[in-house]
């Protein structure tokens, strides 16, 4: 049995592809964009969203809590609470979760296994980050600085090793 040929890309050029709205059209649809109603409606809708944002993510970290030990399941669940702590409200969860992420990241890159100590240490932070009642911003990028140092220490280590 022999291989399919592998087929080429065909590419279209931007100019054979019909014009959405018409310059009239996309003239109003920019004036409406740009406008305060629309800024106030949008503004709206993003305090709206906030409570169940905020409830997701103290429900990923209650999974990442169960699931500390699982490397697969705290990957998944700080990237996620990576992607939304912040619009929730939730700055300094949203940024550990962010140093973690790197961390777990480079090292897979690496291939070398994160250091649970490194991970169970953010873990913790991001879970009492999350439980805070308000989020303490000052507090908490001091706390993210001083793990996003650890975290590069540790992979200036790995990488002299590998």
């Amino acid at each position: 049995m022999t291989k399919p040929e592998k087929q080429q890309a065909q590419f279209i050029s931007p100019e054979s592809y019909p014009q959405m709205m018409s310059k009239q059209n996309a003239a109003l649809a920019l004036r409406t964009l740009r406008s305060s109603r629309t800024m106030d409606k949008a503004q709206v809708a993003m305090e709206q969203a906030v409570p169940p944002l905020k409830a997701a993510i103290l429900q990923y970290v209650a999974e990442l809590d169960a699931g500390a030990r699982d490397m697969a399941v705290v990957f998944d669940k700080i990237h996620e609470i990576r992607g939304f702590a912040e619009n929730a409200g939730m700055l300094s969860t949203g940024r550990i979760a962010e140093v973690l992420c790197h961390y777990m990241d480079d090292m897979d890159r690496l291939g070398l296994p994160a250091d649970a100590a490194i991970v169970a240490l953010h873990v913790s932070a991001i879970s009492r980050a999350a439980a805070a009642e308000e989020d303490d911003v000052r507090m908490g990028e001091i706390v993210a600085a001083e793990l996003a140092a650890l975290v590069t220490r540790k992979l200036l280590e790995a990488q002299s090793s590998a």
